[in-house]
């Protein structure tokens, strides 16, 4: 459409609205830089290419917060990729891992137990749940509606402490290792989780007639960033802005993994395809993560935490904690080959391929995030919109810089 693209401006320009160019038609425009700035783009920069105030075309600039994860898992032994994979997507720490998890489990022959499988389960829709509010915060800010950010990260929180009580750790907890998880439930904690649905879903319904209720957030969102099933698909969206345009797909019902195959999950399906209906999914999936917590609970097994073959390898497992499991890693090694594992993180699928060549290095590692495969549509969404409806189409699919750059 440009016959320039401006990347190559002089040295040390930051910020800058480039000089018109002439459109397809005969049309004017203006290209505009967003970014990378909080609160309007996060971590990523995006050209826009305007018509008066009207996104002609976007152009994103994706990779401010690069970490290299999947050159550094080349360099480090296999237990030690966990704590470095979580980073990408930091609130969703226990759904980014899974993936991993699972591959690793199978090139590794480990099974985790029944309790851990559950315990798995309610730890990863806690974070699903913590995630989602942490996404409605932020598009409240990205719309200038300054007390839904903060009742977001304030209900947000209350997780974060019951993590701590948990796991040690208030966000990247590094819960979930292959063949079990790094920590079993106190006699006290299945209460306390239980005591934490009860308060944040009385708090549920105040956050939805302050934000999700309001006209002015409707007005918003209603309408605006349309992608329909077909190009959705087209695009390969995934997650809960895949299912608000009516592609009803989710990893936990069409390859259920731990107690998903047990306990079930129905996902949460839209056809309105607009922003209000990708915030709406993700609204009503956390009150389909409460029930499906409070099934875990109540259907919680008795036993073990880890795989019998580790704690064969080690008995001393129950007195020493995770620590003893951790040296059991030490001396096991990869079964040479292609490992794959999918989870539904909270945005969406995530994907790890694990290429093994019998030792306790990877040889190769591909980390595919759900922020990632999202990109493409959320630019697509903003098309033919207004220049002032950009935030709220961009966080519409709460896209997380770091989970995409990885």
């Amino acid at each position: 459409m440009l016959d320039e693209w401006p990347f190559n401006l002089r040295f040390g320009d930051t910020y800058y609205v480039e000089k018109e160019e002439e459109l397809v038609g005969g049309r004017r425009g203006l290209t505009l830089v967003v970014g990378p700035q909080h609160p309007g783009s996060g971590h990523m920069r995006i050209f826009l290419v305007l018509d008066g105030d009207v996104i002609v075309d976007a152009f994103p600039d994706p990779g401010f917060v690069h970490r290299g994860i999947e050159k550094l898992a080349e360099n480090r032994p296999y237990w030690t990729l966990i704590p470095l994979v979580e980073k990408a997507s930091i609130m969703d720490s226990a759904n980014i891992i899974y993936p991993l998890v699972l591959a690793l489990e199978k090139s590794l022959a480990l099974e985790p137990p029944p309790r851990a499988k559950y315990l798995r389960l309610i730890m990863a829709e806690l974070t699903r749940i913590r995630t989602h509010l942490y996404d409605l915060a932020l598009l409240g800010i990205f719309l200038g509606h300054s007390t839904a950010f903060m009742w977001g990260f304030a209900l947000q929180d209350l997780i974060a402490e019951v993590f701590a009580k948990i796991a040690g750790a208030r966000t990247t907890t590094a819960y979930l290792v292959p063949g079990g998880v790094r920590r079993d439930f106190k006699p006290d904690h299945v209460e306390l989780v239980e005591r934490l649905l009860r308060k944040v879903e009385a708090k549920l319904n105040d956050f939805k007639n302050l934000f999700l209720d309001n006209p002015v957030t409707r007005a918003r969102l209603e309408g605006v960033g349309v992608l329909d099933a077909k190009r959705v698909a087209e695009l390969g969206v995934v997650g809960p802005f895949a299912r608000a345009s009516g592609v009803d797909f989710d990893v936990r019902r069409a390859y259920p993994y731990d107690a998903y195959a047990e306990l079930g999950y129905e996902p949460v399906v839209d056809k309105a395809g607009d922003a209000w209906a990708r915030t709406w999914v993700r609204w009503e999936e956390v009150r389909r993560s409460i029930e499906l917590v409070r099934r875990a609970l109540r259907e919680l097994p008795q036993g073990d935490v880890i795989d019998s073959a580790l704690l064969f390898k080690n008995p001393e497992y129950r007195r020493e904690g995770i620590s003893g499991v951790m040296g059991v890693y030490t001396y096991m090694y990869p079964e040479p080959g292609e490992w794959l594992g999918v989870a539904e993180a909270t945005r969406g699928l995530a994907l790890a391929q694990l290429w093994a060549s019998g030792l306790q290095r990877v040889y190769r590692m591909r980390f595919v995030t759900p922020s990632w495969r999202n990109l493409r549509a959320m630019i697509e969404a903003m098309k033919g919109e207004r220049l002032a409806d950009m935030p709220a189409v961009y966080m519409s699919f709460g896209y997380f810089p770091p989970e995409a750059d990885r």
